[in-house]
């Protein structure tokens, strides 16, 4: 008892002296309120006043929900899984090679420098499309389709990464991940295709398949046609095609089909050439069920054909041919492999009566090689200006004189050749039309039928040919450069 005494003053002593401190340092904020002429309330502080409290206040609200819908929309993100498919690194390259050339230079929309992917459990395939809107290749190839889908990538990004992969099995997946934010409607939706091999992955960022361009059909009845007589006519008129496009319709290979023929004539307004192949029946008819068949017509774009003939294999037996004259389109089908195209629009001219009117009396014989061999090594002198080449005929000689002569050169080529005794004859040419009309005739050696300076010269194949089985006949009409003075 008369120990516990002394602590508990000694405690009162403490809590008084504590609370004379705190009472010290409120005093002078009061003392200091009443001079500004404030009233401040006993026992209570003054907070300091911002004058941007409720700005401050109200822009972090925003921003609070701007992350917290921000986070609600990446927190849910919707993933659909597409195509699962393995194939073969070799059938992938060469389909997608193939369907490339179709790709446009300057492509005017996005989706059109992309390649349309489809996937088919039904046929185990995968089917490639490629177009320009002028022209439309489609192939297909076998896999191991797992599950179907449909997706659209830039062809050629895709074909370079195929390219390098190594040879073996290529696994390919596609997804669409869809975000939705909390406040609108409207989804956003980011394709992918990856891919896979044994040495590493890849992704490549695509478009839907939906913005694909869509693909015409053409309602005809296949037209069965001879893979090499098709090429060899094709060959033979492909290069006098015109490049400029101002003669829209001479930039095309005008077609010609009958029952029992295809004609190809091609032009460019300096010459002509002709080709016509046998087709020995084409069609569902028999010949005798036809008695006078209709001829069917249109206009190719040459670039349509060149791709053709690139990409056409002569292990090819037939290929068909697929026209629909109401819609003007033509299509080519061989294997797994379809090429579509619009034909041009507007008349062709009237080659075979443009020529009818010129006859010929004189024939020289040339073998093709010698021929080629010295307008090759003379075309060296050749330049924008002038590119006319002097051919001098002397039958006494059994030659032909091959000569150029420029400022800066001059050359001379002689070769023997098989002419009339008394034919001399001098006659001016474009050097480069008369070296690829030389080159497009299948034969060992040339015929060329003559008339004078200023008279068309007819080129035809003479000799051995390499398919002498085909029944074909080809002309080459060469317009002279004229000289007055020659």
């Amino acid at each position: 008892m008369t120990q516990t005494a002394p602590k508990q003053r000694l405690n009162s002593v403490k809590q008084s002296k504590q609370t004379n401190a705190a009472t010290s340092k409120i005093e002078p904020n009061e003392n200091e309120g009443a001079v500004n002429g404030a009233e401040t309330p006993v026992g209570k502080k003054k907070k300091p006043a911002s004058p941007n409290a409720d700005t401050l206040t109200a822009s972090s609200n925003k921003r609070t929900k701007k992350r917290s819908t921000k986070s609600k929309s990446k927190s849910q993100p919707l993933i659909e899984s597409g195509m699962e498919v393995v194939c073969e690194q070799t059938k992938f390259f060469d389909a997608l090679f193939l369907v490339s050339c179709a790709t446009p230079a300057k492509p005017t929309h996005p989706i059109l420098a992309n390649v349309l992917m489809i996937a088919d459990v039904a046929t185990q395939q995968i089917h490639l499309t490629v177009t320009d809107l002028a022209l439309t290749i489609q192939a297909s190839f076998e896999a191991q389709v797992l599950l179907k889908g449909e997706i659209t990538v830039p062809v050629q990004i895709l074909l370079e990464i195929v390219k390098h992969c190594p040879n073996g099995h290529i696994s390919l997946n596609s997804q669409i991940q869809m975000t939705q934010l909390a406040d609108d409607d409207q989804q956003s939706k980011v394709y992918s295709l990856g891919l896979s091999d044994a040495d590493g992955k890849y992704e490549i960022r695509g478009m839907g398949a939906e913005e694909f361009p869509p693909a015409h059909t053409i309602d005809a009845t296949p037209i069965s046609l001879p893979t090499t007589g098709f090429k060899d006519g094709l060959k033979g008129v492909i290069y006098a095609v015109s490049t400029d496009e101002n003669k829209y319709i001479l930039t095309g290979v005008h077609l010609q089909l009958a029952q029992e023929k295809l004609k190809f004539i091609g032009t460019d307004g300096h010459r002509v050439a002709t080709t016509e192949v046998s087709t020995q029946g084409i069609g569902r008819k028999s010949r005798k069920q036809v008695a006078s068949p209709e001829v069917i017509q249109f206009t190719i774009p040459g670039r349509v054909l060149k791709e053709l003939a690139r990409n056409l294999d002569d292990a090819v037996e037939c290929i068909h041919l697929l026209y629909d004259a109401q819609s003007h389109r033509l299509g080519f089908a061989w294997q797994d492999i379809m090429l579509k195209c619009q034909c041009l629009e507007g008349t062709y001219p009237d080659c075979e009566q443009l020529l009818a009117k010129f006859s010929f009396d004189q024939e020289v014989v040339i073998e093709k090689a010698l021929l080629v061999k010295a307008l090759e090594r003379l075309a060296v002198l050749t330049d924008k200006k002038e590119k006319g080449i002097y051919l001098q005929f002397d039958g006494a000689l059994q030659q032909l004189r091959l000569s150029i002569e420029r400022e800066f050169g001059k050359g001379d080529q002689v070769i023997v050749a098989h002419l009339p005794p008394e034919m001399s004859l001098n006659i001016q040419f474009n050097l480069k039309y008369l070296v690829e009309a030389a080159k497009a005739i299948p034969s060992s050696a040339i015929k060329i039928h003559l008339q004078q300076s200023d008279h068309p010269a007819m080129l035809v194949p003479y000799g051995d040919r390499p398919n002498p089985k085909a029944q074909m006949s080809m002309r080459q009409f060469l317009l002279p450069l004229y000289n007055s003075n020659g």
